[in-house]
């Protein structure tokens, strides 16, 4: 073998089982046993000992691109141990399957996202590029190319980090690209920075279901939706690049998910420019209604504040906060599923050259307005329940020359033009986790 760890062969035949079980043919699967092990020439470290002169500095297991790279770093995935770090040369990397990492407590490292790239452009099987379902899992330095599904998924994990990682369809617009880049879902403790998504078919930087988030100095564009959170409470987005696509920043709360309640999203220092792509992504997705030219859009959540960002050029809106009505969406179907947006609190922002030419969806609902207003709020609100506090309306204030609108989707008032009734505060929510 080509990386030897002593018990750890038990191990590596446990895992080739368990893959040949996953393959088998289903789905239109062709059968393909992910990390066939037969052929071991795969460009790792004779041994994988962290004292191997043949090893990088920093690197307990490395891999250089081969003839093999499906075994060789699938491999090395397994026979790495809680602490170590797992080294992916510079060079192009090309597999068929998907890669799955386990351990807890691996860094996965590139020489670079422009050195160092992982295509998945030949891949038959498997719904990612790669999964991670281990605790405490840094991805670092390296491209994820044309995945036919998900770059990058982190799925049910404490602690994932992806650190200056690239997650790029080189097809523009195309729905044969995958839905999302980095996805991150049911998780706690994500961090995200310094990366780059384009072209994903939903969402570029996706975190779905998850708590304790960090989100800055990261770039999507090309996407549908650039950067979205999604059912997840405590995330903080900023600092952040999000251009053309056809919506920037989106905060979801969505029915029939484990996690229904996503609260407090902060969203301050982000540029969000020019997101004007048209809407390319699957039809029954809900991100396929999103209206192209929207820079931040509120969906049924909670609490959030979105301040000192410069948000331009997006042609419908700089900025809507809407519920989840059925004259919109399919009728949730969850009882218990809240769809009001409240309390949420859209403060100091720069705002100019948006609303130019509405999508028709947001001309329908400003009765034509052209430009249409910079802040857009649907006007719903929950007769039921006590605001006398005023802790549930969704307060604007201190946003230079933007104007705004109340569009009353759900029959409750008048469409009103003067943010009169919406100028006020809530407490800021904390700029570090």
């Amino acid at each position: 073998m080509a990386i030897a760890h002593g018990s750890m062969g038990r191990q590596r035949w446990a895992w080739a089982l368990g893959a040949l079980l996953v393959a088998a043919p289903a789905c239109g699967d062709d059968g393909g046993a992910a990390g066939d092990t037969s052929n071991d020439d795969g460009g790792t470290s004779p041994t994988g000992d962290s004292g191997s002169a043949n090893l990088p500095e920093g690197c307990d297991l490395a891999v250089n691109p081969s003839d093999d790279d499906q075994t060789a770093v699938q491999e090395a995935f397994v026979d790495v141990m809680e602490g170590q770090t797992i080294c992916l040369g510079a060079g192009n990397f090309t597999f068929t399957r998907q890669l799955t990492l386990n351990a807890n407590g691996v860094t996965l490292r590139g020489a670079g996202p422009t050195d160092t790239l992982l295509d998945f452009s030949e891949q038959i099987s498997g719904g990612n590029g790669v999964l991670i379902t281990g605790d405490d899992v840094t991805v670092e330095d390296l491209q994820v190319l044309n995945t036919p599904g998900d770059g990058i998924r982190a799925d049910n994990v404490d602690n994932i980090a992806f650190l200056n990682v690239h997650v790029v369809w080189e097809a523009e617009a195309s729905l044969e690209n995958g839905a999302y880049g980095l996805y991150p879902v049911q998780s706690n403790g994500v961090t995200i920075q310094n990366s780059v998504v384009q072209g994903a078919r939903d969402a570029g930087i996706y975190v779905g279901q998850s708590t304790a988030i960090l989100v800055e100095d990261s770039e999507a564009f090309g996407n549908v939706a650039g950067i979205e959170i999604e059912n997840s409470t405590d995330a903080i987005v900023r600092g952040n690049h999000a251009h053309d696509n056809t919506a920037g920043l989106l905060v979801f709360n969505l029915p029939g998910l484990e996690v229904i309640d996503g609260k407090r999203a902060n969203l301050y220092d982000n540029v969000i420019e020019d997101n004007n792509v048209p809407n390319f992504g699957e039809s029954g997705t809900v991100v396929a209604l999103v209206p192209h030219g929207i820079g931040v859009l509120i969906l049924a959540a909670d609490n959030n504040e979105v301040a000192d960002n410069v948000i331009t050029g997006n042609v419908s809106a700089a900025v809507v906060v809407i519920a989840y009505v059925d004259d919109l969406f399919a009728p949730p179907d969850d009882p218990t599923f809240d769809i009001y947006a409240e309390g949420n609190f859209i403060h100091d922002n720069t705002m100019e050259n948006n609303g130019e030419d509405p999508a028709e969806l947001i001309l329908a609902v400003t009765e034509l307005t052209v430009p249409s207003p910079d802040i857009v709020y649907g006007g719903c609100f929950d007769e039921a329940k006590d605001n006398s506090d005023g802790s549930l309306t969704n307060c604007v204030s201190d946003n230079g020359e933007a104007d705004f609108i109340s569009v009353n989707l759900c029959g409750q008032g008048m469409i009103e033009r003067e943010d009169t009734a919406y100028v006020c505060e809530h407490d800021p929510l904390p700029r570090d986790l």
